[in-house]
């Protein structure tokens, strides 16, 4: 039989005043809210992470291939189309899909004014779901030439609907305006792809521009796991023709990568000052426990009980306060991510935060080490409260009370 532990069990729900079970709840509560207040940052942090990296990428993939130029104007290079290379890179297992792209600079003019755009041609290519998380109105595929997908932010700027018609300047051949029809209306929330882009047909770009149907802008490469990106790169880079370049996601929006890279600090350390919290509050529970019990350790002591029994038995007190705490605290972060999740009941602006509501993204393998950590960190540390057990000499400690 294991003695401390036998202990532990027969004194866990015994305690002798309403202040030492004050002390256990607090405890209790410290432990829970901690772990509570973690799991669900993690769950807020990857699903900041998560949604604005959707968004990007349903924009610009995740990997941008081009022809090297001198050229660093918005208006793309023609490149040659090669139908060979895009059947071997499919055969890459961490890529998805790729697509043909083509981007020229313009002029858009409404009723109430005009807007500068950069105009992404887009090809069949793209996947019927990719852009549509992002649609408010209106469909994100184009089905015919001169009809184009525009932002929700350039609507409101340009004063105009769903199936307007705006007339639209290439500024490579500024003396042929077009008339284009509003077909579709999306938002991103972030303000570098809605206040630049709008979505047209890559066929009717190519034919304004006076290119074949061969020539395109760029390629850009989806691929199943963004946390592949950097060893899909180099495989990638590797099958390319020299004249070709390679950009990631995150060199093409570098404030927006350092900006969660930030977040990543950030919650470090306030998961690291939660911690400390709970660590502190148990210490201090685990002490009123062992002061109030001082004759019990004392009557151990002179049945012939070492101090590391009798430690033991304490610590098993103080790991039994955790496990309440931890479970407690679980449920308490499933309850609160799954309505956030279902329900959206926190807002958020979207002109800061580049989405509508406090996203939330489940993630089994960290609440699994959020769970070790946090037992493995405070087991090691109530054993210090425990030390001081050492110190009560069993002949004053049964006269303790008298």
């Amino acid at each position: 039989m294991n003695f401390p532990l036998f202990v532990a069990r027969r004194i866990r729900n015994t305690h002798e005043t309403s202040f030492s079970k004050t002390v256990t709840y607090v405890g209790i509560g410290t432990v829970a809210m901690g772990v509570s207040i973690i799991l669900i940052a993690f769950a807020i942090l990857f699903g900041f992470k998560s949604a604005i990296q959707d968004k990007l990428t349903s924009f610009a993939g995740d990997i941008r291939i081009n022809q090297i130029s001198g050229n660093h104007s918005l208006s793309d290079s023609p490149m040659l189309r090669n139908f060979a290379w895009e059947k071997s890179i499919l055969k890459n297992s961490a890529v998805d899909h790729i697509q043909a792209h083509l981007q020229k600079p313009g002029i858009l003019v409404g009723d109430a004014g005009l807007a500068g755009v950069v105009i992404k041609g887009i090809g069949h290519d793209v996947p019927k779901n990719q852009l549509s998380k992002n649609m408010l109105q209106g469909q994100a595929q184009i089905q015919h030439p001169q009809d184009i997908v525009l932002s929700n932010s350039l609507a409101k700027q340009l004063k105009v609907k769903l199936n307007s018609s705006l007339i639209l300047y290439f500024l490579s051949n500024p003396e042929r305006p077009r008339k284009v029809k509003i077909t579709g209306i999306y938002e991103t929330g972030l303000e570098e792809l809605d206040k630049m882009f709008i979505l047209a047909d890559l066929g009717w770009v190519q034919k304004m521009n006076g290119w074949g149907a061969d020539s395109i802008g760029t390629y850009e490469v989806f691929l199943k796991n963004t946390s592949d990106l950097y060893q899909s790169t180099d495989a990638i880079e590797a099958s390319m023709p020299p004249e070709w370049r390679l950009e990631t996601i995150t060199e093409l929006y570098p404030a927006l990568f350092d900006w969660m890279m930030m977040l990543d600090r950030n919650i470090v350390i306030f998961i690291s000052l939660l911690l400390v919290v709970a660590c502190f509050n148990l210490i201090a529970t685990l002490w009123v426990l062992i002061m109030e019990r001082i004759p019990m350790v004392g009557l151990l002591k002179a049945m012939g009980a070492n101090h590391r029994q009798i430690r033991t038995i304490f610590w098993w007190n103080g790991f039994f306060i955790l496990l309440r705490g931890l479970a407690i605290g679980n449920i308490l972060a499933m309850v609160f991510c799954y309505v956030q999740s279902t329900y959206h009941l926190i807002p958020l602006d979207p002109e800061s935060y580049y989405m509508n509501s406090v996203p939330i993204v489940w993630s089994m393998s960290t609440w699994i080490w959020v769970n070790i950590g946090t037992s493995l960190l405070v087991a090691i540390i109530i054993t210090l409260p425990t030390i001081f057990i050492k110190k009560i000499q069993a002949q004053e400690a049964l006269q303790y009370k008298h």
